[in-house]
């Protein structure tokens, strides 16, 4: 089952459950009050309610066991292989002072999907950045954390994190300027839900920061 299919039958448990229940109650105890009878149609939704709590109640507690076992150790591993947004945007300032475009690109891939404007300003950008020499350093001012599931928002908890923005100062020993890197997390995310796997970001948008984000538009911004 793939992890989409799964959290979405955990959604659909959760949300169902506790209705199946209250309907399948109430169903049994007004045709026992009526009929002298148990309902069919009442036994199985009551039936298939806890069936569904069940499922739920005893899926989280065990993600979450191995989220207090293994979210520790997936950290370390994403601090060790690189797998972090500082550490990507790193890689890729690193490869523009060394005037290597191609390989700065490669880490900030194009989608076609975006449009052409998209294409425009990964080029552009990395251009912009590549002018500043082999003498470009950067430091990373801010990082706000957002959650990319159901509803995106900006949270606290790193951990939980699908998406990252980070404010970065770059400057080549004259004025420096800032930019804004938009990470994203390589397929779904659900942190906790899920044990707080391993996450692969990838660079998703680079701007200065007078401009407006060409991708991630959610509220709050």
């Amino acid at each position: 089952m793939s992890k989409l299919v799964l959290h979405a039958t955990l959604y659909v448990a959760r949300l169902l459950g506790p209705l199946f229940i209250l309907v399948g109650g109430l169903t049994l105890w007004r045709t026992r009050r009526r009929e002298s009878r148990w309902s069919l149609a009442g036994s199985v939704l009551a039936v298939l309610g806890i069936a569904s709590m069940a499922f739920a109640l005893c899926y989280l507690p065990l993600s979450m066991m191995f989220a207090s076992v293994l979210g520790p150790v997936n950290r370390l591993v994403e601090r060790v292989s690189g797998e972090t947004p500082q550490a990507k945007v790193s890689s890729y300032l690193t490869l523009v002072a060394r005037g290597d475009q191609d390989g700065a690109l490669a880490l900030w891939p194009a989608n076609e999907r975006l449009g052409p404007e998209y294409e425009v300003r990964r080029h552009s950008v990395t251009t912009e950045l590549e002018e500043l020499g082999p003498e470009l350093s950067h430091g990373v001012l801010k990082i706000e954390w957002w959650t990319n599931c159901c509803e995106p928002q900006v949270i606290t908890d790193s951990r939980e994190a699908g998406f990252a923005r980070l404010w970065v100062e770059v400057s080549n020993g004259n004025e420096p300027r800032q930019y804004i890197f938009d990470l994203l997390v390589r397929g779904s995310y659900w942190g906790e839900m899920e044990g707080y796997p391993v996450r692969h970001w990838q660079i998703l948008d680079v701007y200065p920061v007078e401009r407006e984000p060409l991708v991630w538009r959610w509220p709050g911004y």
